[in-house]
């Protein structure tokens, strides 16, 4: 027992050049009282007192250590009392006294984690793992033995089922691996790094009924896809503490609204505003207005334009003001999308539709984090186009590539924070923005 506390203090505890006395270690009533040298090329120097207790009599520590301790790193101060010196006999601290040059001045008195307390949270961790790694293979095999269906159609349907049927294959295929006593369960991580484990267990679950009802029932409400899936009391209510995030994230990762899984009473359609010329198969848009399509019209059409340029704007505010001038966008050729403070699914696949159709597309947002993110991710979407991207950069000027943006919006954030709405220009402004 002894050789292990040695060695898990010179691992964890002692600082550099730092290692125990043992010539003048000492034992009284189970507690080791041991000194701590720094060697130099000169100097031989005590630099600090530890004592522990070897024999552990409690088999479990208090609930206090382990919230206080997070590591061996930790340093913490307790009062001296009957009861710490009982943390100290069992092996669940150190503690750690630090001396002054002259080897006998007391410069700080604290308490580190001891050999017990390390290994009790040791244990917890692996059965922590244990139990994740279980959760993780249930749910891996209820996606085995859920029914796949047949995709034989290119309808939107089929096509939205067999995205969320792939996506729900290559996670099962990426935890394959995980199992009871092997770790791995990082793997999950991928979904939102910042959501706890049970957050990220609850949206694969939450995946895996969307699939399940949306295979079985072509128009489905929120609260059928819990029911249906846990088929317990309160099943339909399971995902409820989450929705918003969830079908925002579900979203995102499909590229699509719920909607066209059969989801019917989500009670919102997101909205997005333009003005310009833009038609679809049942719908043509002209000149004149700020007009508004659907994330289901989206989906469910497919857009064109004659617009040579391609104006992504975050605020509304920007969008009206442009609109106004509607011999500009006719004269320029232009369109110009409402972005509304998020890129969605159906902005992405809008964004798409219209890219191979004009020539050049100028990005414009807000000067803060928020619309430095939305620059980098309508950036992401065009560049598989291929297409020409310019950048509107503080004070009111052009950039032409990604880098230039990053380096000039970064600079502008760090002075002042500015909506689009401070700075707007104007008609010759926007002429020489497109030319540019």
């Amino acid at each position: 027992m002894l050789d292990e506390w040695l060695g898990y203090i010179a691992e964890y505890i002692l600082l550099k050049n730092e290692e125990l006395s043992m010539i003048d270690m000492k034992q009284d009533n189970g507690v080791v009282y041991i000194s701590v040298i720094k060697r130099t090329a000169r100097t031989r120097r005590v630099v600090a007192r530890f004592s522990f207790g070897l024999a552990s009599v409690a088999p479990v520590p208090p609930d206090a250590l382990v919230k206080a301790f997070a590591s061996p790193k930790v340093k913490k101060r307790f009062a001296a009392s009957e009861e710490t010196f009982d943390w100290i006999r069992n092996g669940w601290i150190i503690r750690e006294y630090r001396f002054e040059k002259d080897e006998r001045t007391v410069k700080s008195e604290q308490y580190r984690m001891g050999l017990a307390l390390f290994k009790h949270l040791q244990r917890l961790e692996i059965e922590r793992a244990e139990v994740q790694a279980r959760l993780i293979l249930d749910w891996r095999s209820r996606w085995e033995k859920t029914e796949k269906v047949s995709h034989t159609t290119g309808s939107l349907r089929s096509l939205a089922l067999r995205t969320l049927e792939n996506e729900l294959e290559t996670i099962a295929g990426g935890v394959q691996n995980i199992s009871p006593g092997n770790g791995g369960v990082e793997q999950l991580n991928w979904i939102i790094a910042s959501w706890r484990f049970q957050k990220q267990m609850s949206f694969l679950h939450f995946l895996l009924a969307l699939y399940q009802i949306a295979c079985e029932e072509e128009i489905f409400d929120w609260k059928q896809i819990g029911a249906r899936y846990y088929r317990k009391i309160g099943g339909s209510k399971e995902f409820d503490v989450h929705k918003k995030e969830f079908i925002e994230e579900a979203e995102q990762l499909l590229q699509r609204p719920l909607h066209l899984y059969g989801l019917a009473t989500l009670g919102t359609i997101t909205p997005i505003f333009f003005t310009g010329e833009m038609h679809g198969g049942n719908v043509s848009y002209h000149h004149g207005s700020v007009h508004a399509t659907t994330d289901l019209a989206v989906f469910t059409d497919s857009f064109q334009t004659e617009a040579e340029v391609l104006w992504l704007v975050e605020n509304r505010g920007v969008l009206t003001r442009m609109a106004y001038e509607k011999d500009f966008l006719i004269n320029s050729k232009s369109l110009v999308l409402g972005i509304d403070g998020q890129i969605r699914s159906a902005h992405r696949r809008l964004i798409t539709q219209l890219a191979p159709h004009v020539k050049q597309v100028i990005i414009w947002t807000d000067v803060d984090e928020a619309g430095l993110t939305i620059a980098r991710e309508a950036a992401g979407i065009l560049v598989k186009e291929g297409i020409t991207t310019k950048w509107v950069v503080p004070p009111l000027e052009i950039v032409t590539t990604l880098e230039q943006f990053e380096q000039r919006y970064i600079q502008s954030i760090q002075i002042n924070t500015e909506e689009q709405e401070q700075e707007i220009g104007g008609v010759q402004h926007w002429k020489t923005w497109i030319k540019h």
